[in-house]
């Protein structure tokens, strides 16, 4: 064999083990079967699922911090120390002049037909100082004695009561244009009047009442009903009996040094006590600012009176005492822990 032909051996052998040796070209390309595709379907499925429950969740966080931050803002608007409405008739004493012994003292009544309660507030109209407060709910009326003068007024209206410095959280304040004006031997009457605080109306009627004339005052009690009426001591060394002011039910403490009968704010409102005579008297706690009126009727045990004076007494304890003006028509002994009161 020649070189030549030894050479074209070699270059023909070689070239068919590489041919062995080379793989087909197709295995090197992507996969197109729809195996595939399907697969890669499945995964962006799953990829975009994925996606939108991170995002619901993410949501779902901020609209929970949002609505917690509403409620603490909404907390921090409700007014902080409030307090609950005083009861109808309670007084509120800012000055203690109010109570001075050496001037003269008239009424000041003051009926609310609004509907929203309402607390009514004096104050000197010269250094614009609170002097007295009083609360009067819808519906109702209250009447006090006072200093005689010229008062500025202010009135509180609304729902939510907070406390003397704010009022009412929901509600209007009302000054009256003018002050008001308290005469000795008289009594200042005003009356409220509307509906509503957001815009408030509020009307004001104003005049002054002339009192029970002394005459009135005068007229003697009828007795009526005989027999006796027992009481036993009680361990204090009391003696106390049912009755009546006006048809409104009380219990009487029997008190021979008291020289009129005395009945309670709260019982002389119930018992349609309206229009009296302004007067201070003294007690054992010193000098009271009183009202005294006419009953028709008075009742205890199984007696009765009509045309009876009574005191009506701020802050007074217990609901009545039976003065000497009713137990000087009887006769009165006492017989160890009994005491009989008998008409004559």
């Amino acid at each position: 064999m020649g070189i030549q032909d030894r050479d074209y051996y070699y270059e023909k052998r070689n070239s068919d083990n590489d041919r062995g040796n080379r793989k087909p070209a197709t295995k090197n390309l992507p996969d197109l079967s729809w195996k595939f595709f399907v697969r890669t379907i499945l995964i962006w499925v799953l990829l975009g699922l994925v996606f939108l429950i991170i995002f619901d969740r993410y949501k779902s966080l901020q609209q929970s911090r949002s609505h917690a931050e509403i409620n603490v803002d909404s907390r921090v608007l409700v007014p902080r120390n409030c307090e609950a409405l005083p009861l109808h008739g309670s007084a509120y004493l800012f000055d203690p002049s109010m109570n001075r012994t050496d001037v003269l003292y008239a009424g000041l009544e003051i009926e609310n037909k609004h509907d929203h309660p309402m607390v009514a507030i004096l104050f000197d109209p010269a250094s614009a100082k609170r002097l007295l407060a009083l609360s009067i709910t819808s519906g109702n009326s209250n009447q006090i004695t006072v200093p005689i003068g010229q008062y500025g007024m202010q009135v509180l209206l609304g729902s939510n009561w907070c406390n003397l410095e704010r009022g009412f959280s929901d509600g209007a304040i009302v000054t009256v244009a003018g002050g008001i004006s308290v005469m000795v031997g008289s009594t200042t009457y005003m009356q409220f009047s509307g509906a509503g605080i957001r815009p408030v109306k509020l009307a004001l009627g104003y005049s002054t009442l002339q009192p029970v004339t002394p005459q009135n005052l005068k007229q003697p009690s009828e007795v009526i009903g005989i027999g006796k009426l027992d009481l036993l001591q009680t361990r204090d060394g009391h003696y106390f009996s049912s009755g009546t002011v006006n048809g409104v039910p009380v219990v009487f403490m029997i008190d021979t040094g008291a020289t009129i009968i005395s009945v309670s704010t709260e019982i002389a409102s119930q018992a349609g006590i309206q229009k009296c005579i302004p007067q201070q008297t003294t007690t054992a706690n010193g000098n009271v600012n009183a009202c005294k009126a006419i009953v028709p009727e008075v009742t205890f045990g199984k007696f009765k009176l009509s045309n009876v004076e009574v005191m009506v007494m701020p802050n007074m304890p217990g609901n009545a005492l039976l003065g000497m003006n009713v137990l000087r028509n009887f006769h009165i002994e006492q017989i160890n822990q009994v005491m009989r009161i008998s008409s004559r």
